[in-house]
């Protein structure tokens, strides 16, 4: 009795759902090491981003020391000396003799200079705008890497359905090929003229063949559960469920070419990447031209030192290096007159404009070209689906009434042989076909930038 309510409690419990083609893309896009390293250089655009947005703030240089032993550089009568610029009122330790005559002491000095630009011809608007369209370009090409991401993502997971779904076919074939040869072996041992020495070689011969199919099958998909493990980003160790979803039975219909190449210009990443990229060209050009031009700020400061063995006389005209406290703010100028370098990296910066716009030009063509690709392999595949399905169907008919005469006794070994191939070839190309038609509307949706529903 608790082994019955085991079994029904085992039974009841909720089976652990696996991830569907839409989630598995997600975490792709959020775990592909393409997509995290493209991450990390849109952090570094935005670093650059804020550090030309804060490009106004003052510029402050600060030099600090303390050092000795300073040498005595004292008057005789103190701070009050009226003349102290005559040598013969210092002390005789300040008169000469090194360090190690009279007092030693300790000078210490700190200056600081802020700079805060006013009027710089554009230069600072120019860089903040060529950081920000950096940072555009930067986010377009992460959503380049997300998109690749998906589209790999999906060529693997639909590999691992077609191998399932093929696996699950050809085990038929291989439970119709193990009947009839315990058919074959029946007739060879009551020497049966059904059945020649030759046609019982042909059905192990076929049966090895499927045998050999059934291997590349088995290894195609543990080579696409591996490639889900590595794009989503699974542990090594941990588990990785799998939506288990049938191959859907016909292809999805080819969409409007003039809508699909609408919406790629408009959403597909690489066109938004290359007009970031004219954009910030343009702003480099304008901040070359704006270098031609001196800038203007205002300059403020301060300047403090003072020594412990230096007198400090109260006399205006007297410079003295040993004690000083002053401040200043004025208005200040700087310029470079490079005028010829300046006008060359003015020529580099439109040479790099003109190659941006080029670069736009490549980007819309390659758009236009992936987009009539992948229409044109959909197209194909849906033709290919179409025939091969309908030959599945032949050769399976073929195949089953080739079995039932063979095993009735009322047929030749070689219509069930021939019908069998013709079966197994056409299943085979069927779902080849099938996988193509989902490989190339992921190739679509990648070629627009943006997730398609099949009506």
């Amino acid at each position: 009795m608790i082994a019955i309510l085991l079994v029904l409690l085992a039974q009841a419990a909720p089976q652990k759902k696996g991830l569907a083609l839409r989630e598995l893309q997600e975490l792709a896009r959020k775990n592909d090491p393409r997509a995290m390293q493209v991450v990390a250089q849109l952090e570094n655009a935005q670093g650059k981003r804020d550090e030309a947005n804060w490009a106004f703030f003052p510029n402050f240089a600060t030099t600090g020391y303390i050092a000795g032993p300073t040498q005595e550089q004292k008057l005789k009568n103190g701070d009050n000396e009226p003349n102290p610029t005559n040598p013969a009122n210092l002390t005789p330790g300040s008169l000469g003799g090194g360090w190690f005559h009279g007092q030693q002491g300790v000078q210490g000095h700190i200056e600081a200079q802020a700079i805060l630009p006013v009027w710089t011809f554009g230069k600072l608007t120019a860089a903040k705008r060529a950081a920000g369209h950096l940072v555009g370009a930067t986010e377009a090409l992460l959503q380049r890497a997300r998109d690749q991401a998906a589209f790999d993502v999906a060529r693997a997971y639909w590999g691992y359905q077609t191998s399932r779904n093929a696996e699950t076919a050809v085990q038929k074939i291989r439970d119709r090929i193990k009947d009839a040869q315990q058919t074959a072996k029946k007739l060879m041992a009551e020497k049966s003229e059904q059945l020649t020495k030759s046609d019982s070689l042909k059905i192990d011969y076929l049966a090895e063949e499927i045998e050999a199919g059934l291997a590349g099958t088995l290894k195609n998909r543990a080579l696409a559960v591996t490639g889900l493990r590595l794009l989503v980003g699974v542990p090594p160790g941990e588990d990785l469920a799998i939506a288990q979803q049938d191959l859907p039975t016909t292809a999805p219909p080819v969409p409007n070419s003039d809508e699909m190449l609408r919406r790629a210009l408009q959403q597909r990443p690489e066109t938004r990447a290359a007009q970031e990229a004219i954009s910030a060209r343009q702003a480099l050009v304008d901040l070359a031209k704006a270098k031609l031009w001196p800038d203007f700020g205002i300059v403020g400061g301060f300047v403090f030192t003072e020594t412990t063995n230096a007198s400090n006389p109260t006399s205006a005209f007297t410079n003295n290096p040993f004690h000083a406290a002053s401040g200043y703010i004025a208005l200040g100028m700087q310029a470079t007159f490079d005028v010829p370098q300046k006008l060359a990296r003015l020529r580099q910066a439109e040479a790099d404009l003109h190659e941006a716009a080029a670069m736009q030009v490549g980007a819309e063509q390659l758009v236009r070209l992936e987009i009539q690709q992948a229409l044109g392999d959909l197209s194909e595949a849906r033709v290919r689906v179409e025939r091969f399905t309908r030959e599945t169907e032949l050769g399976k008919q073929l195949a089953t009434q080739g079995g039932v005469a063979f095993d009735s006794g009322l047929g030749e070994a070689r219509e069930f042989l021939e019908g069998t191939i013709l079966y197994a070839r056409a299943d085979g190309e069927r779902f080849k076909a099938l996988y193509d038609a989902q490989l190339a509307w992921a190739a679509l949706e990648k070629a627009t930038g943006s997730e398609l529903s099949p009506p």
